[in-house]
């Protein structure tokens, strides 16, 4: 179990999580691709949250502080700061699902990009979403199959 976060401080100092294979191969927390898969398993508070710590990290690489209260109303959920307030539900989703972690007691490390769903995550999708993915999985492999033969050609 990821520890998560208990209590909402007033500043929530936010800084990045690097992976080599998933900054090159994940998704910017942006992407259509996030928007159809990520949504319905992360949820949409989430999925804004992760939104507006990808756009802070266009400002500030490096990380930055993040005002949780002011943050929580931008995205339009409750500011209060009780653990089962739906602003903290979003940042522990976000731990719960590998994409942050806390690494302090008020400093949270997250992934600049998402990773790929995994074969259970696209199993809980709607069968509609299910063909969306696997049409986008085919075409995804045709694409990195030929970028690779360009790579080794090269």
């Amino acid at each position: 179990m990821y520890p998560l976060l208990c209590f909402a401080p007033e500043v929530l100092h936010i800084r990045p999580w690097p992976d080599d294979v998933i900054d090159r191969l994940g998704f910017d927390p942006r992407s259509s691709y996030v928007e159809d898969f990520w949504l319905g398993i992360l949820g949409p508070s989430t999925v804004w949250l992760l939104r507006r710590l990808a756009a802070g990290f266009d400002y500030s690489p490096l990380g930055f502080d993040l005002d949780l209260a002011e943050t929580a109303r931008s995205i339009g959920i409750s500011d209060r700061s009780s653990r089962h307030s739906p602003f903290l539900r979003a940042v522990n989703r976000t731990v719960q699902f590998g994409l942050a972690q806390l690494s302090g007691p008020e400093e949270l490390s997250v992934r600049r990009r998402l990773p790929p769903l995994t074969y259970r995550q696209v199993q809980r999708l709607s069968p509609a979403l299910q063909e969306r993915h696997a049409a986008w999985q085919a075409q995804y492999l045709v694409t990195a199959t030929g970028e690779h033969q360009c790579e080794r050609a090269s």
